[in-house]
Parts: structure tokens; C-alpha cells; sequence
């Protein structure tokens, strides 16, 4: 154990993706204290009124303390986004949110909490070390990722701890949860003049349904929290999570709690730059535009783009290499782009049942020459 341990801490890996992490979560940030502003000018300030501190009550600012710490904490998400003295900024931002939660338990809800924790686990990530304006440091390829991993553990535990709540909660696991939100998402449907199909609406009033669902939501969570951690899963597991949170967010008021999960997966991409290569045919030009327009969805630097005769590609217009040496052209092709590129990837899993359905196959290198 003590071996493995050492292991995480002596591991080393490339840091652009923490990069992009970083200003995902200094946004989230900045909209959470955004949040919290608007609540301190509708509503007034909370010591005003009946609130329950979790610290002792004479740690709780003042009015004039708690606008100080909000305008701080925007201030320092904004440099974090920047990259001005990143780290430390997450650091003492993320730290004094989770301060001004122990301030008044009537405000904890545990997605906020979960933005804040990881927030401040990811001021520990060499996540500074790119798209820095001020970089803290020398720029470097590779460096540490203890804290990455540590994020990692973190969201795991988010969604083993749902999981298990809701498994020994009789109304969850019984359906009854669903059914009342079921019934509150028909009336807004109803007031807004829209009106479901009927096999859909009547979906939604079905007890036995809806008893399905909160055990498939519960298995939803598990296999992610599970599954994230093996690269055979992986995918399907991050890809399951995507449209778990995007069913949450339709369905219910939680905040930035998907967002803050979507922004948590960037920690379990695999951090290895331009492994894959995207060959264009020289002589399409819709090709050519295709591949300018990849330049700017590759936030992540999955591919490495090179312009080829189309012969060189069996006389396709674009071929995708995955980083085993496979090539796919076609809709295969479009499956492997579509799994690499954040906004693309809601349709990977429908562009690789497509693909297969169309009987693409794919060429080993040696089978391609």
C-alpha cells in the first residue's frame, strides 16, 4: 500500500487538460459568487436574518465583511480563469467559499459544496502551467498529478454517496421521489401551452415506469463512478455521465451541479497530447474546411492534422487514426472525431452504433499499406 501511494505521488503526466479544467472551474466560480451576489441585493444579507452558523458565531462576517469576501472571491475566480497567480487564486477562492458555507447551514447544499471542494483540490494541480497569462512557474510538459487524482477519488465519491443515499432511502428506491418530480415537470409543461404525446405523458404518470428509472438512475450512478476509472469503460461511462446530468438539469433545479461534474471530467481524460492524426485530401475542399473547423473543437489536442494526396488515403476525403495505428474513414471516422471533441461528443455513441450498423470497418496500419 505504502508503495502504491508513493506511486501516485511520484506520478507525472502532461498538464494542459488541468489548464482547461482551471478555467472551467474559475468560471464556475465566478458564476456561483455571481449567484450569491444577486441573492445578497434581492434578499439582503443572511446574518440579518434567521440563519444557523456552522463555526462559531462570532467567526461570521459582518455585512460589510461578507460583501468584501464576495467581491474578493469574484475577483480571484477571474484571475484563476486568466491565469494570474492561478493556483493560489483558486486556492484562497474556493477556501473562502467553503468558509461562507460553514457560515450558515441554511445555504449548504451539496452541490455547492462539491464546486468549492473541487475547486480548492484543483488549486493543488499543476494547472497553472498553460493558457497563463502569469504563469506561477516554468513552463513544463509534465509535472505532478497527485491532486488530479485526488479530484478523481473526489467525484467517484460523489456518486457512490448518491448512489448509496438513495439505496437506503424507501422513497427514492421506491420510485416515489420520481413520480413527485414526474408530476411537478407535467404542470410546468401544462402552464407553458406545450403538450406531451401520449405514450410520453403517460410515461411520466406511470408509477411502474418511473420505479424503473430511480433504479436505473441508480445504476447510472454507480457505473459511473465505477466505470471512469478503467479505460475499456471509460468512455462509455463519461459519455452516460454527459446525458445523466443533461437529464438532471431539464428535469430539476440543482444549480451548476452538471456543470460542475462536466467540468470534473476533464480529470479523467487522458492527458497525452495529438495521439490520434486526422489525414484531409489535399485536393476536397470541404475536407480542407472540415479540418479548420477541427483545429478549433480540438480544445483538448487530441489530433494531429496533416494534409495528404488522396491516395494516400484509398481516395477518401479524410481519414482518422486512432493512437493504435487503426484508420477509419466515413462515418467511423466521424464516431472517432466525434469521441475526441467536447462538443461533439453527445454524438459518438449514435455515430458508432451508425457506423457499425453501415458495417464500417477499420484497417490496421499494415493492412492500409
Amino acid at each position: 500500500m505504502i508503495t502504491a501511494l508513493a506511486s501516485i505521488f511520484r506520478e507525472e503526466r502532461p498538464v494542459r487538460i488541468l489548464a482547461l479544467a482551471r478555467i472551467a472551474f474559475g468560471c464556475l466560480l465566478l458564476g456561483h459568487v455571481l449567484r450569491l451576489a444577486r441573492e445578497l441585493r434581492d434578499l439582503g444579507y443572511f446574518g440579518d436574518r434567521f440563519f444557523i452558523p456552522m463555526i462559531p458565531q462570532a467567526w461570521v462576517p459582518t455585512h460589510e465583511g461578507y460583501t468584501f469576501l464576495l467581491g474578493l472571491i469574484g475577483v480571484l475566480a477571474l484571475c484563476a480563469v486568466l491565469g494570474m497567480r492561478a493556483r493560489e487564486a483558486l486556492l484562497v477562492c474556493a477556501g473562502s467559499g467553503l468558509y461562507l458555507l460553514a457560515c450558515d447551514r441554511l445555504q449548504y447544499h451539496n452541490n455547492r459544496y462539491a464546486l468549492l471542494l473541487l475547486g480548492f483540490l484543483l488549486a493543488f494541480a499543476p494547472c497553472d502551467r498553460a493558457f497563463s497569462l502569469r504563469p506561477s512557474g516554468e513552463p513544463v510538459e509534465r509535472a505532478p498529478v497527485w491532486a488530479q487524482r485526488l479530484m478523481q477519488m473526489q467525484v467517484s465519491l460523489i456518486y457512490l454517496s448518491s448512489c448509496g443515499s438513495k439505496l437506503l432511502d424507501p422513497d427514492w428506491f421506491g420510485g416515489q421521489v420520481m413520480w413527485l418530480r414526474a408530476a411537478k415537470s407535467l404542470e410546468i409543461i401544462e402552464r407553458s401551452g406545450f403538450e406531451l404525446p401520449g405514450p410520453i405523458a403517460a410515461a411520466f404518470g406511470s408509477k411502474l415506469v418511473l420505479n424503473v428509472v430511480s433504479k436505473l438512475a441508480i445504476g447510472t450512478e454507480l457505473f459511473i463512478a465505477i466505470g471512469a476509472w478503467w479505460p475499456r469503460t471509460r468512455a462509455l461511462a463519461l459519455y452516460v455521465g454527459v446525458l445523466f446530468h443533461l437529464g438532471i438539469e431539464i428535469g430539476a433545479n440543482v444549480e451548476l451541479f452538471s456543470y460542475t461534474m462536466w467540468a470534473s471530467y476533464l480529470t479523467f481524460v487522458r492527458p497525452e497530447l495529438r495521439e490520434r492524426t486526422l489525414l484531409i485530401a489535399q485536393d476536397s475542399a470541404g475536407a480542407r474546411w472540415l479540418g479548420a473547423l477541427l483545429r478549433r473543437l480540438d480544445w483538448l489536442s487530441r489530433f494531429s492534422l496533416r494534409t495528404v494526396p488522396r491516395g494516400e488515403i484509398s481516395g477518401a476525403r479524410l481519414c482518422a487514426i486512432d493512437r493504435d495505428g487503426t484508420r477509419y474513414v466515413g462515418a467511423a471516422a466521424f464516431a472517432l472525431l466525434a469521441r475526441a471533441l467536447p462538443l461533439l461528443f453527445p454524438l459518438w455513441l449514435p455515430a458508432l452504433l451508425f457506423a457499425r450498423a453501415q458495417g464500417a470497418t477499420a484497417a490496421r496500419p499494415a493492412a492500409a499499406a
